[in-house]
């Protein structure tokens, strides 16, 4: 930032107000102050629990004129999860802002990133003219996130000049706007949101970016997480703690409130001007004691059991087949749905969690032996013929939603699109040998060059989960035949690059090299948590911006810090006779 040396510490949050809801003693209805000191000075951070209550307090900026905000929280290790909702009175949504820690073998970070005991995070919110401005802050209400705890310790502002007031006025160029957003279904039960203003703090965070879709998690094969008339509601097991449970209380919340998340949050997205594609995971039972609900695979799956994928041994699995014309029918009634009733702007499946989609069904074996004259089970599992016969099933299903989308955007007068998540490397069956670049997709019935050469696919979005070099080259390597094979066809290639976690810095030089191989733009997994990381969340916005991106590395450098802590509630946390010593 040009003129960081000029920053302005507010570092006593017992400023805010009203001052009636802060206290040195934890209350219902407090925020509590801790006195601690950093480099910059003294102040006072706040804390809020969730039995507190703690209603929104408001903290007076006292500035006029253009700033970059900064955000600075702390975080105990004991009681890991904390969130903090932050916004400027004129601000549509509440932002939502984790302490960004940082794992030193997992995260693609340096190890200055990686916070101690002692130390805060300090992250870069937004840049925004902050004339007659405050900063209100609040601790979620309901909802997983409601269990954290909320901690402010400080705000810096840095003063801007002319030249990044500029920037900062320019809107996002259409140009730059190749990026799409997963919201995989975390979101529902995080939040519990139940009325559209709780809703919009969800696409905040996506307002004046880069992203141009986002692919919004709403139902596990026949379950769903809004009111639907094909499916049955999700209904989340009773007496199990955490997820299960704040999954349950928010449907019973929305219930209450007659709201329905997924009209909300496609109304949201175009308010934003951005496309929405309603996203399923086809999801099976899951291990016991969550095998009863979780989410799906809702009552059709229980109702027709003759419709499960049959293993080679004959026994059956978890999963619906694709091999039975009434699943596939299921599927693009509840697609239909989507696009019709909905208004959607497209659809999205996850391919690369929840297979096998077809294996050795009646149906599979029958027409197996009718086009070959021999059984199918007869045959390694991996032959050519066999991939390619398994693979027809699911095409099949492609196929079918791609009619249907054809004749209802006909009616709507605009062409709806499909984003299809598939896995690129290392999650294939074990014993299986190499197919070629497609090995892992091609092992679990997905026919990528078929998707693509009748143009069934419009976004196909390569979900790298292993990590691989820092740089990007083994994912340059990965991403390769997937844009070979696109090139001059209709389907556009998108990179989901893991970890979730990343320095700003890291995101940008793998952006770089995506960018470079030749893809059309980059898909991230898991947005409904890496929104809540400010200074990734930052970066992320960006990465639209291919041309810029090899100069943005004092920006990315800029986003995060680490602020070491001197003083803590009257200690000297440098010494370490000044640290508890019980574990």
């Amino acid at each position: 930032m040009d003129r960081a040396p000029e920053s302005i510490y507010l570092l006593d949050m017992t400023r805010c107000e009203p001052s009636n809801a802060i206290d040195i003693h934890f209350g219902l209805g407090k925020w509590t102050a801790v006195a601690y000191s950093i480099s910059a000075g003294a102040g006072r951070m706040l804390f809020s629990g969730p039995d507190t209550q703690a209603p929104p307090i408001r903290l007076d900026l006292g500035v006029r004129g253009w700033y970059h905000i900064f955000i600075a929280t702390y975080r105990h290790h004991v009681f890991p999860d904390y969130m903090l909702l932050l916004k400027l009175t004129s601000d549509k949504g509440y932002t939502r802002s984790a302490v960004e820690s940082f794992r030193a073998n997992k995260d693609l970070v340096p190890p200055e990133m990686v916070l101690g005991s002692t130390d805060l995070s300090e992250a870069y919110w937004k840049s925004a003219d902050l004339t007659g401005e405050s900063i209100i802050f609040h601790r979620p209400e309901f909802g997983l996130r409601r269990e954290t705890t909320a901690n402010i310790a400080y705000v810096r502002l840095t003063p801007m000049s002319d030249r990044e007031i500029a920037n900062a006025q320019q809107q996002a160029k259409p140009g730059d706007r190749r990026l799409i957003a997963n919201y995989d279904g975390g979101q529902n039960s995080f939040w519990a949101p139940a009325s559209d203003q709780e809703m919009k703090n969800e696409f905040q965070a996506m307002d004046q970016s880069d992203f141009k879709t986002v692919l919004w998690g709403c139902a596990r094969s026949f379950a769903t997480y809004y009111p639907s008339r094909v499916a049955s509601l999700v209904a989340w097991s009773f007496g199990l703690p955490g997820i299960m449970r704040a999954g349950r209380q928010a449907i019973e919340r929305q219930q209450r409130s007659e709201f329905d998340p997924l009209r909300s949050a496609i109304e949201c997205a175009h308010e934003i001007g951005i496309d929405i594609y309603p996203q399923v995971r086809m999801i099976g039972e899951q291990l016991p004691p969550n095998h009863i609900h979780y989410t799906g695979p809702g009552a059709f799956q229980k109702e027709h059991p003759e419709y499960r994928c049959i293993s080679p041994s004959g026994n059956p699995t978890r999963h619906l087949s694709q091999a039975f014309e009434p699943v596939r029918a299921k599927y693009v009634a509840l697609f239909r749905e989507w696009v019709e009733d909905y208004l959607a702007d497209g659809v999205c499946i996850v391919f690369n969690r929840s297979w096998p989609y077809v294996l050795y069904e009646k149906p599979v074996l029958d027409s197996f032996m009718d086009k070959y004259g021999f059984e199918m089970k007869s045959v390694d599992p991996y032959d050519e013929r066999v991939l390619a016969h398994r693979a027809s099933f699911l095409t099949e299903l492609l196929r079918e939603t791609r009619q249907m989308l054809d004749a209802v955007g006909a009616s709507q007068g605009r062409r709806l699109k499909t984003a299809y998540v598939i896995p690129a490397v290392g999650l294939e069956p074990e014993g299986c040998p190499d197919l070629g670049p497609f090995t892992t997709p091609r092992s679990h019935a997905m026919d990528i060059e078929t998707w693509i050469k009748d143009a069934l696919v419009d976004h196909l979005i390569v979900n790298i989960q292993h990590v691989g070099d820092p740089k990007g080259i083994e994912a340059r390597e990965i991403l390769r035949p997937y844009i070979t094979l696109a090139r001059g066809t209709p389907t556009e290639i998108y990179a989901d690059l893991y970890p979730r976690r990343q320095s700003a810095d890291s995101m940008r030089i793998r952006a770089m090299e995506c960018y470079d191989e030749g893809v059309d733009g980059l898909c991230f997994w898991d947005c409904q948590a890496r929104s809540e990381r400010l200074s990734g969340w930052a970066m992320h916005k960006k990465l639209g911006q291919k041309e810029s991106l090899a100069h943005m590395k004092p920006f990315a450098d800029a986003l995060f810090k680490r602020e070491q802590l001197l003083t803590l509630d009257g200690y000297d946390v440098t010494d370490e006779f000044g640290l508890p010593s019980d574990g």
